[in-house]
């Protein structure tokens, strides 16, 4: 075995770990969290990539949202895809699920999980990982 099996057998394990790391803490997050209150969107944000300090061709998407659990007010802001960008925009207001024991643990149905992204991870690591081996 050289280094270049070494280093394509790690990336593929790192990869494979990435991505069930994922999942696992999704599954963590939504059987913790069981409250349930309104979201409030403060500020939305969308760049085109033709800005000053973006490449050309680059989008960003940021949402800045409230909620208020056990009388806290919480403000997250949180990097979208293009899609739940759109999706999230068209609610005034939306379901925030948090963890009662720890309210800044929380989910938004509308901000989906990229489960196919995920997904792809953990396929391209066993392949890199059955290739080198």
């Amino acid at each position: 075995m050289d280094a270049i099996d070494i280093g394509g057998i790690l990336i593929g394990l790192a990869l494979v770990a990435y991505g069930v790391l994922r999942l696992l803490k999704r599954s963590f997050i939504k059987s913790r969290c069981v409250s349930q209150v309104a979201g409030t969107i403060i500020k939305m944000h969308g760049t085109d990539g033709f800005g000053d300090k973006q490449k050309w061709g680059t989008h960003t998407y940021t949402i800045k949202f409230k909620y208020l659990a056990d009388g806290v007010e919480y403000v997250k802001n949180r990097l979208v895809t293009k899609r739940q960008y759109i999706a999230i925009g068209k609610h005034d207001n939306f379901t925030v699920f948090f963890n009662p024991l720890k309210p800044k643990l929380y989910y938004v149905n509308e901000i989906k999980f990229r489960m196919i992204f995920t997904l792809s991870l953990i396929a391209i690591g066993a392949v890199l990982f059955w290739v080198f081996i």
